[in-house]
């Protein structure tokens, strides 16, 4: 491959890194209306650098928290050429507002910090890229249990004390 296709797949990679997050967002998001509008962006990203030679390997998606009224975006993606080098196509979004997010879902955010999801080469037509957090999935878990077994440090354990009678006290 020549030195100039090679700074140029480069150049499109930050070009359309740069342009990923424009105009993503409308008031009252979920988590699952925001997989709903990046994955066919990441899906359109990997076919596109396909069509040119690269093999998409792997990569991830994360809504972030950054500070007490603001998230970001991120996500990376990792493409091997014919000779092997990889190349990554990364971004992350200016800082968004919260008030973005519909309330439940920014309170998953700051509990969580980070929500990352596996970018996954979609295995059918119409298939999703971006694969379920698990972290996302124990912290829901979690608050669907009953209030006085939640310990958000951990994953819910059922009880399993066991109860025996106490001796009567001697007198």
């Amino acid at each position: 491959m020549a030195l100039e296709n090679k700074i140029e797949k480069v150049a499109e990679f930050v070009e359309a890194a740069k342009n990923f997050f424009v105009d993503l967002f409308r008031p009252d998001m979920t988590l699952e209306k925001i997989s709903d509008v990046v994955s066919p962006r990441l899906d359109d990203t990997i076919k596109k650098y396909e069509a040119r030679g690269l093999k998409y390997s792997a990569g991830k998606f994360s809504i972030k928290y950054a500070d007490e009224k603001h998230f970001q975006l991120e996500f990376e993606m990792y493409f091997q050429d014919e000779e092997g080098k990889w190349h990554k196509c990364a971004n992350e979004s200016e800082p968004r507002d919260y008030t973005l997010l519909e309330a439940g879902a920014w309170k998953t955010i700051q509990a969580l910090k980070v929500i990352t999801f596996p970018i996954e080469k979609p295995k059918a037509e119409g298939g999703e890229v971006l694969q379920k957090d698990t972290k996302l999935e124990e912290y829901r878990e979690a608050l669907a249990a009953p209030a006085d077994t939640i310990d958000l440090g951990k994953p819910a354990q059922p009880a399993t004390e066991s109860v025996t009678a106490a001796e009567p006290e001697k007198k």
